[in-house]
């Protein structure tokens, strides 16, 4: 995100977004937000002129700015909890740890407690059932760990033997 004179502007080339089907009607939701957000901030004729406060601890302070339309290149979804073939799977080995312990500090979703507990597994469950599926998701693409994403679009491929991941 860059800082302009003008205000705060982003502008991102990729944006992930929730798998557009899941159980929890935030993720499906925020889904469709999302690549609505990303058209609407593509129109021209769209005022986009916007005041935003921002609240950090005992900090805050508005930002206003104008954007220029923008879209970002790519739109992909995550599908780590969605049983769906990814189209394709990204390296985390090593970003695995930190992955983990950024997923766990949700405490309000991941610390063992009584509400919930019927959809939230165990804390001491966590760390086992992410470290399966992400060596599952890593042996698709013959590393140690993979996240899976999708995309809606056909890939256009140039050269066959520049795709990673061999057939046999």
């Amino acid at each position: 995100m860059g800082e302009s004179s003008r205000g705060c502007t982003c502008q991102p080339r990729v944006v992930i977004l929730p798998y557009w089907k899941g159980r929890h009607p935030d993720h499906y939701t925020a889904s469709v937000l999302g690549y609505e957000a990303c058209f609407l901030a593509g129109l021209s004729k769209l005022d986009v002129s916007h005041t935003l406060s921002v609240q950090q601890s005992s900090f805050s302070q508005t930002i206003a700015g104008e954007s220029a339309p923008h879209r970002p290149f790519k739109i992909i979804y995550a599908t780590l909890y969605y049983d769906i073939r990814p189209t394709f799977v990204v390296d985390i080995t090593d970003q695995f740890e930190a992955r983990l312990q950024s997923l766990v500090a949700y405490k309000s979703q991941f610390a063992d407690q009584e509400a919930g507990s019927d959809i939230f597994p165990a804390a001491a469950e966590i760390r086992s059932r992410i470290e399966s599926m992400a060596r599952f998701y890593g042996m698709l693409g013959g590393v140690t760990y993979a996240e899976p994403f999708l995309q809606k679009e056909v890939g256009l491929v140039d050269d066959l033997l520049a795709i990673p991941v061999k057939s046999i």
